[in-house]
């Protein structure tokens, strides 16, 4: 981050600070890193009047408590602890890291908050709690490129911590941790450890109807229609009377490349970057992974297709 983006962000999370927003009018984006969801955050973010807020729950940059560990659990959260997450759902919690995607002019004009988390997945029952106006955005992509693209981009797993501190709450976690510091393959015990907290979670709500899910590949081949059909899910209509939807689709630029493909590994072909990973598997190394998916019970994704199942909700015939 430059200078300027630095400054820039400390005057945004100020200018928020003295903001006051509905918590039923905030929007959630919930996903997996390197899920796209930083892709798809650039996009909603245009919306007139809305301001993004980026990584609340990181452990040690964003704002949440000490003790939630890495990946917050509802089941581990006490009163103390929803207070404060009811807080920040408020608006009410800033720093330059969470202010760090919105400028301070679009600050100072937003009606409503957008919230992305990639850390949060285990807390959607506490927001399905909330009585939301906008269902939470659950965006989806193929296991074994979330977990290529993490190892790729953030390297093993480090798996020498207490994972009750490191993971509180995540029970399913802990009692494998034993068996998962055993395996030597980088992408496979990454594998698991998507399965055992992100995967649980979208086998879940992928065809609940209090989420609107989105799949990253109906997003890449079909953006603007992926964008209308969250939308008109959500109800969406900005406070400004005088807004086109259809005008407003047609201006968002679903090209804008994410600004932590660090890696460059987007390819331009659309259906080349979405099959480069299941492609490039071996007979032997798909039954391998597929066994991993088997195992934790994840039937929503296959290694044979990177689509996700048929029969999974929340796709339109077209992008079938």
């Amino acid at each position: 981050m430059s200078l300027r983006q630095a400054l820039e962000s400390r005057l945004a999370a100020r200018v928020l600070a003295r903001r006051t927003f509905r918590p039923d009018e905030g929007l959630h984006l919930f996903s997996s890193a390197r899920g796209g969801s930083t892709w798809l955050m650039s996009m909603l973010s245009q919306l007139p009047g809305v301001a993004p807020i980026w990584e609340p729950l990181h452990k040690t940059k964003g704002v949440g408590q000490v003790g939630w560990g890495d990946r917050p659990h509802e089941s581990a959260l006490g009163p103390q602890a929803r207070g404060h997450l009811e807080a920040m759902i408020s608006g009410r919690m800033h720093n330059a890291w969470t202010a760090s995607r919105a400028s301070a002019h679009q600050s100072l004009q937003a009606q409503q908050l957008l919230f992305k988390y990639v850390r949060g997945n285990a807390l959607l029952p506490w927001f399905l709690e909330q009585h939301l106006k906008h269902k939470p955005l659950l965006l989806m992509r193929h296991p074994l490129d979330v977990v290529t693209s993490q190892v790729r981009a953030f390297g093993p797993r480090p798996m020498e911590v207490d994972p009750k501190v490191a993971f509180p709450g995540h029970v399913a976690l802990h009692r494998a941790w034993p068996d998962l510091k055993h395996i030597d393959d980088d992408v496979e015990r990454q594998l698991h450890f998507w399965a055992l907290t992100d995967g649980q979670v979208w086998e879940r709500y992928a065809a609940a109807d209090d989420v609107v899910a989105v799949h990253y590949c109906d997003l890449v081949l079909q953006p603007r229609e992926s964008l209308c059909g969250v939308l008109d899910a959500w109800g969406w209509r900005p406070f400004a009377r005088d807004w086109d939807a259809e005008a407003f689709i047609q201006r968002v630029d679903p090209n804008i490349s994410s600004d932590t493909d660090f890696k460059g590994d987007r390819l331009n072909n659309q259906q080349a970057q979405l099959a480069k990973n299941v492609a490039r598997l071996t007979p032997a190394r798909k039954a391998q992974l597929q066994s991993v998916l088997d195992m934790h019970g994840i039937g929503l994704y296959h290694m044979e297709d990177i689509n996700p199942a048929p029969s999974t909700p929340g796709r339109t015939a077209s992008s079938a």
